[in-house]
């Protein structure tokens, strides 16, 4: 069945079948890329909004009962208690300045609590010579006083087999730490963001947070123009492919 063909005084517009069915696959795709950038620039416009908040807002003060809502994401805290070592989570593929590392999380029992009610990050530790040993993470013993963020941490975009959230050696490896899978996984009442603690912290290893994502909103904008852009060349080359001049041999293409 023929393409119907369009009259603009001396051009006719006639595509061709698969020109015209690759133009519609392609072209879809190229706009959908686009405006899934330009959400990820708000959500991430929304969120350097949120840290900048939290920089004005006093500090919580964790206890037992404290619930914490979607907002108090970034929020600085304050809490006392004390470590729980028996066992640790290592957060791995975890780069500082270049070198590979963990994050590592510890729980911690808030005063006046009997059970872990909090997961503390205590920043990052380097790999060391071999991934065969996990390096081991001292804590202070007694009571101690926190000063940190709220967050939740760091995800990775692909996961490979099981987290393995079941375990019970001192240290476990993780590629990526769910708090709430790991409460349920490990019997424990956790809340929903972790402490990153602040740069001296008791039982603190290398600081490594920062308040502002690594890939920033006007990158993703970046990205949605480029899109953006792909697309209308798509659609010049495809109409100028197909129009042609009125003619007894068709005539020539259309400059473009």
């Amino acid at each position: 069945m023929p393409f119907p063909t369009l009259k603009f005084g001396p051009y006719r517009f006639a595509p061709s079948p698969w020109p015209t069915l690759a133009f519609a696959i392609v072209f879809p795709i190229l706009l959908s890329l686009g405006y899934w950038q330009m959400g990820r620039a708000a959500a991430k416009q929304e969120l350097v909004e949120q840290r900048a908040a939290s920089e004005l807002t006093a500090p919580l003060a964790l206890a037992g009962t404290t619930s914490l809502a979607e907002d108090d994401r970034y929020r600085p805290a304050i809490v006392t208690g004390r470590y729980v070592d028996d066992q640790q989570w290592l957060l791995d593929n975890r780069v500082y300045r270049g070198q590979a590392g963990y994050h590592v999380f510890t729980p911690f029992v808030i005063d006046g609590e009997r059970a872990p009610a909090l997961l503390v990050n205590r920043g990052w530790i380097a790999v060391g010579e071999s991934r065969e040993y996990l390096p081991r993470l001292p804590v202070p013993e007694g009571d101690v006083t926190l000063r940190g963020r709220l967050d939740s941490p760091a995800s990775v975009g692909l996961v490979v087999g099981e987290v393995p959230l079941q375990s019970v050696e001192d240290r476990v490896l993780v590629q990526a730490l769910d708090i709430q899978a790991l409460a349920a996984a490990r019997q424990m009442s956790l809340l929903r963001y972790a402490l990153v603690i602040d740069d001296g912290q008791p039982g603190g290893l290398q600081y490594d947070w920062s308040p502002i994502p690594q890939m920033g909103p006007e990158k993703h904008l970046g990205y949605a123009v480029q899109w953006f852009g792909l697309a209308v060349a798509l659609l010049i080359i495809f109409i100028g492919v197909n129009t042609r001049r009125n003619g007894r041999g068709g005539g020539k293409h259309v400059n473009a």
